[in-house]
């Protein structure tokens, strides 16, 4: 069984916290290590770990936990168990012994020792703290930022476009094809005109009239084709780092 009181030293309470050293007498001069944290008056001594981690986590500042110091712990789930360095064997004097004959030892059957048999008990999902919901609303944010970066970069490189700018380049594209079709039918009358030797007036109507209707036409076939057409269109635009 752990104890409830453990005690270690600045640099041990470092490695448990997954910080530097630095950090830890950096929280000390903020004051976010308060003195009931060490067993010494003015902060000095050996740390107080739980009490220490909690202070850490009350009282260290909400941008410091998001930014260099995601990392850090702070609760005390497991608490690390500073283990001694254990002290060598002793190495035993030699002892002169007279000499006797060796029997012949017989041999040692190997084994294979057997595993240990895993747990059938599934290990309790780790509760979500508030910690852990602005580190995810952190990340969000930072993807949505890192999109947002990506299509400014795409529309500069003319990689990307509004659609409504699209939709309206293409009808002012058709417009003019149109216009200078209709124009060209006085033309077309003339030729045709002086080809089969029949007024030109006639042969311009006529041709007038046939263009109306393959326009009507095909505009109501666009339409329709349009309205089977989504209006929002995804795209993905990969931009190099």
């Amino acid at each position: 069984m752990q104890p409830a009181h453990q005690e270690m030293s600045q640099a041990d309470f470092a490695r448990a916290m997954g910080v530097s050293r630095a950090a830890v007498s950096q929280w000390k001069s903020k004051d976010i290590l308060r003195d009931d944290a060490f067993t010494k008056p003015g902060k000095s001594g050996k740390i107080i770990y739980p009490v220490a981690v909690e202070q850490v986590r009350r009282n260290r500042d909400i941008g410091q936990s998001l930014g260099n110091g995601i990392a850090t712990r702070t609760t005390v789930d497991n608490v690390p168990q500073v283990q001694p360095a254990a002290a060598p064997d002793p190495v035993p004097a030699t002892v002169q012994q007279p000499s006797l004959p060796m029997a012949e030892a017989a041999p040692v059957e190997q084994t294979t020792p057997e595993a240990p048999a895993a747990s059938s008990t599934p290990a309790a999902p780790k509760p979500d703290t508030v910690e852990d919901q602005l580190k995810r609303a952190k990340l969000e944010e930072q993807l949505r930022r890192n999109r947002i970066q990506a299509a400014d970069e795409a529309l500069r490189q003319g990689m990307l476009m509004s659609a409504e700018d699209a939709r309206e380049q293409m009808a002012r594209i058709a417009g003019m094809m149109l216009q200078i079709f209709e124009g060209a039918l006085p033309d077309f009358a003339a030729a045709m005109a002086a080809q089969f030797d029949i007024p030109q007036r006639d042969v311009l109507h006529l041709l007038r009239a046939e263009f109306k209707k393959v326009r009507k036409t095909a505009a109501m076939k666009e339409r329709a084709r349009a309205d089977e057409v989504e209006k929002d269109v995804a795209t993905s635009v990969e931009l190099d780092a």
